[in-house]
């Protein structure tokens, strides 16, 4: 966790704002930037980047599956190409969420931290068809995913 969250600072004392270029399906998570002494003086702080990282590793891999990119990015702003068009999203209020995006489809995002079935759950309606959890046994199926 410490390795994690120096890096989130030295992206954030950069001034980085991390670009992400749409292809296809893609769920951008976000999180702001934060400091270790941040993280140990905010329990409540650091248990949202806890379960944050914890649900973000476990949709990766059903993610990859089904077709969908999916980024994870320390910053309070980013950019997203899709063909020649870039904006510059900032997280606002929002601070914590998802990003939803597809070339052809307007963006949705979510606010705070999801849990990886809620993600798979949100994935599945905004792109179409994605990957599910298959609830009690801990395994994923996959759908046919999201094509433009």
């Amino acid at each position: 966790m410490l390795l994690t969250i120096l890096g989130m600072s030295l992206a954030a004392a950069v001034g980085e704002q991390p670009a992400i270029v749409v292809r296809g399906p893609t769920v951008v998570a976000f999180f702001p930037p934060v400091s270790e002494k941040e993280i140990q003086a905010d329990s409540d702080a650091n248990e949202a980047l806890a379960d944050f990282q914890l649900y973000a590793s476990q949709v990766r891999e059903p993610f990859r599956k089904a077709g969908i990119d999916f980024h994870v990015v320390y910053a309070l702003s980013f950019r997203i190409r899709v063909g020649t068009r870039i904006t510059t999203f900032r997280t606002g209020q929002v601070r914590v969420g998802y990003y939803f995006v597809a070339p052809g489809k307007q963006h949705r995002v979510e606010s705070g931290v999801e849990t990886d079935v809620d993600l798979l759950r949100i994935a599945g309606e905004y792109f179409g068809t994605a990957a599910h959890h298959t609830p009690g046994n801990n395994r994923y199926r996959t759908f046919p995913a999201y094509s433009a």
